[in-house]
Order: structure tokens, then C-alpha cells, then sequence
């Protein structure tokens, strides 16, 4: 009964938005300093509604191992709520998210791969230059510690970061 109540729903939003909303690239810092490069693409659900399929990357390597591979996969519900000005507004996001990494041990040749699958909430602040192009800083609680690397003291790699970036709308 539920998903005969939920499919039209979603097919009648899916055909009423009609098209990708935004794509877009940010620049990320961990809580422990790493730097990662983070991209999405959205598409419009209903009015100011997307679904947001977004991809995150460590691009610097942790100090406390030889070489670290972090990635995530996220799959998000946003809101675009549009500020007292026409050019300012605020997106929450809720969400799932894969944390996968890879660690190579310094002074060592073990490797250790973590993943696990967590919820995961954010928020961005938004300036829109024009109806297409926007940039935004923005918060992502991720959520994960990575569990077996629990004697190091990395245990909590990126379970937040703080992002800035651009917004392109198609």
C-alpha cells in the first residue's frame, strides 16, 4: 500500500521539476586539517526541493600514515529557503553517506580499509551572483570515526567538514 502511495508522488515530482537543477565544486577542510575536493549534482524534486548525489575526496595525505585513500558517497534530501534578500539563502541537508578510506601504516606495510554507511546532516549559506551561478560555505556532519583505526590518534578523520565552493543551475 505504501508504494502505491509514494510512486506517484515521486513520479509526479520528478516530471514536474523536469530537469537537473544545479551541479557544483567546493573546496573542503577536515576538523583535522585535511583538504578534500567535494562535487554534486542535483536534481529538482519539487520547488526549492532537490535530490543531491554528492562525491568527496581527500586530497592531502594524513601525517600520522604512510598513505590514506578517504572517499565518501552521498545521497541527500535539500531545501533551498531563500533569505530576507532576493541573493541570500540557506540549505539544509539530510542524508546518507558511504566513508570508505584506506591507510598504509608508517614504518610498516599493514593496510587498514574502514567503511560503514551513516546518516549525515549540513547546512549551506548561499550568495547568488545570478538566476545560474552561486557560491556557498557550508558545515557537513559526516558522522563516522573510523573504528579500526582506533589506537592512532586519526581515529576521527573527517567526520566534519567545512566547505566553500560554486553552485551552477541548469
Amino acid at each position: 500500500m505504501k508504494k502505491l502511495i509514494i510512486l506517484p508522488i515521486l513520479t509526479l515530482g520528478f516530471i514536474s521539476a523536469g530537469s537537473i537543477s544545479q551541479v557544483g565544486i567546493g573546496y573542503s577542510k577536515g576538523e583535522d586539517k585535511s583538504k578534500n575536493i567535494t562535487t554534486f549534482i542535483s536534481y529538482g524534486v519539487a520547488v526549492g526541493l532537490d535530490l543531491r548525489f554528492e562525491y568527496s575526496k581527500a586530497i592531502s595525505k594524513y601525517s600520522e600514515f604512510a598513505s590514506s585513500d578517504v572517499n565518501r558517497y552521498g545521497l541527500f534530501a535539500t531545501y533551498t529557503l531563500p533569505l530576507s534578500t532576493s541573493s541570500f539563502s540557506v540549505t539544509p541537508k539530510v542524508g546518507i553517506v558511504k566513508n570508505s578510506g584506506e591507510f598504509e601504516m608508517l614504518d610498516t606495510l599493514s593496510k587498514v580499509t574502514d567503511s560503514s554507511t551513516d546518516f549525515t546532516y549540513g547546512l549551506e549559506l548561499n550568495y547568488d551572483f545570478n538566476s545560474k551561478l552561486s557560491i556557498f560555505a557550508g558545515y557537513t556532519d559526516y558522522g563516522h570515526k573510523f573504528k579500526k583505526l582506533k589506537s592512532i590518534k586519526a581515529s576521527e578523520i573527517d567526520s566534519k567538514n567545512y566547505t566553500v565552493g560554486f553552485k551552477l543551475g541548469i
